[in-house]
């Protein structure tokens, strides 16, 4: 007979991890349920508020995407022309001829087997072309980088596109403008460039909007985001001084297979369940936070804002000094200094839908890119409060906010395998299995079924599953950019590249649009 006793459960390392993971998905799939209870609500016809005249000075920086001119120009300049006053700006970047000289130094000895999109993200499929006929014209087994100066030569910048577009312009429109950055920083530095040469009349009544080139906003987004201003200028006084409009994430299907295609649509819907359970929650808390001087002399959250669909009152964007140029990234440290002047960030209680990674190394590799902001934060830290914003406290107070975000991010994955083998493990104890069982089913199952429900679509039996499954593999996925940016890093000294980190390679074109409300 087996007299050996198991030990309790308090004492298992097992049953506390599962118990914490499972403890924070429900608070996760909680702040869901909330939050689609309060954003994306049809608003009828009868219940629409008298709307603020609203000017927008959008501004697209662009570094190598070409390919996305004409579309963009298309979009924005008949949406804009139904606000008096507001105009867009493309802010094309002197770097991209840097770029692509040294892009050029990499093709050097490259065969024609390794020019791909895979190796080569920053190249177009017409550039990829190009390279292996001028490499078969010269009857070389490689690449020299005079050849591919060349070959890359032929093909116009991006600079060079929006010239030629806005002088099809029959008559010069003024409410399009062309800047082109001369020096070699990267999208928040463009961004700044940009609002430098906007007039400063009326600053306190119009807004920065920061938006990518493949964005798509829709005039149902800006008309009720018209309806929060005015809701907001009524409630406070004045127009709120920043505005972002979260995104929900949607692909295409552009992949080849079928797994990198499921795979990729799991990422997009993982990183969605993080903006209704993560972002939309901490900018709420912190926007309430802020509009209260009195709760006490702690740090208001932390805001954690995001470079698409960021409104900045101008004055608010001259007041802090633009976007930071001395990170990595740009749009989560803005949030940080946002935080330091107590400056509340109103997330618009209904999200926009944007274009995500359609295969598996585009989307590592913006995962990667997107950790890099958890790791700016000490150096936001170390500048500003040398330059006397913010007090010791609340430096140590966001640094520790911070922390945890990008440990949870770190850990996500892990967590999911462990749950995972707890659940599926032969020897598990009984409640120990139920308890990861019961975290993973919060983390996947649930919150499906919660959007879909929440979109007017109730899903079946079969599409819960793959649904399901697809997230499940999403959040195996998710931590491998943070940690990929964790040994770069580790390995390199340097988390700069000479290369901007982004891939503007489109696989297809941005078709996808803000969800429109009845």
């Amino acid at each position: 007979m087996n007299t050996k006793r198991r030990k309790p459960l308090w004492r298992s390392p097992a049953w506390w991890i599962a118990a914490a993971v499972a403890a924070r998905n429900v608070n996760g799939l909680r702040q869901v349920r909330r939050t689609l209870a309060w954003a994306d609500q049809p608003v009828p016809a009868g219940n629409r508020r008298a709307a603020e005249p609203m000017v927008l000075h959008v501004i697209v920086p662009v570094l190598r995407e070409q390919q996305q001119i004409t579309a963009a120009l298309a979009w924005f300049v008949p949406l804009l022309r139904d606000l008096p006053g507001s105009t867009l700006t493309l802010v094309t970047t002197a770097r991209e001829e840097a770029e692509r000289k040294h892009l050029a130094a990499r093709l050097a000895g490259v065969t024609a087997a390794d020019l791909t999109v895979e190796r080569f993200p920053q190249l177009t499929g017409d550039e990829l072309a190009a390279l292996r006929k001028a490499l078969t014209g010269t009857g070389e087994g490689s690449l020299t980088d005079a050849v591919a100066t060349e070959a890359l030569s032929g093909f116009p910048t991006t600079a060079d596109v929006v010239t030629a577009e806005l002088a099809r312009v029959p008559q010069p429109d003024p409410m399009v403008r062309h800047v082109h950055y001369r020096g070699d920083g990267r999208k928040a530095a463009q961004v700044n460039a940009a609002v430098e040469q906007l007039p400063t009349a009326d600053a306190d009544q119009e807004y920065i909007a920061v938006y990518d080139v493949d964005s798509r906003p829709s005039r149902e987004l800006l008309a009720r985001t018209a309806e929060f201003l005015a809701r907001r200028r009524g409630d406070d006084g004045e127009l709120p001084r920043v505005v972002q409009q979260s995104a929900r994430f949607a692909t295409q299907g552009a992949a080849g297979t079928w797994w990198e295609r499921s795979l990729c649509q799991g990422a997009a819907r993982a990183q969605t369940l993080w903006t209704l359970r993560r972002e939309i929650p901490n900018l709420r808390r912190h926007a309430d936070a802020a509009r209260r001087p009195h709760a006490g002399p702690g740090l208001p959250g932390l805001a954690q804002t995001v470079g698409h669909g960021l409104l900045v009152r101008m004055d608010v964007f001259r007041q802090v000094g633009g976007l930071p140029t001395f990170t990595v990234l740009d749009d989560v440290a803005f949030g940080y200094r946002l935080t330091l002047d107590g400056i509340p960030v109103d997330s618009l209680p209904f999200t926009t839908t944007v274009p995500a990674a359609e295969h598996l190394s585009e989307l590592l590799a913006q995962s990667e890119r997107w950790f890099q902001s958890y790791l700016d934060y000490p150096q936001c830290a170390t500048r500003w409060h040398a330059e006397g914003h913010g007090r010791r406290r609340d430096h140590a107070a966001a640094l520790t906010i911070g922390a945890y975000r990008g440990m949870a991010w770190l850990l996500v994955s892990p967590a999911t395998v462990f749950c995972l083998t707890l659940a599926l493990g032969p020897r598990t104890r009984l409640p120990v299995r139920a308890v990861a069982a019961t975290a993973l089913w919060v983390a996947t199952v649930a919150p499906v079924r919660v959007l879909a429900a929440a979109e007017g679509r109730p899903l079946t039996r079969r599409e819960t599953t793959v649904r399901s499954a697809e997230t499940l593999a999403g959040l195996l996925l998710k931590s491998v950019g943070p940690l990929t940016a964790l040994g770069r890093w580790a390995v390199t000294g340097t988390r700069h590249t000479a290369l901007a980190p982004k891939s503007n390679r489109r696989t297809v074109p941005s078709t996808t649009t803000d969800r429109e409300f009845a």
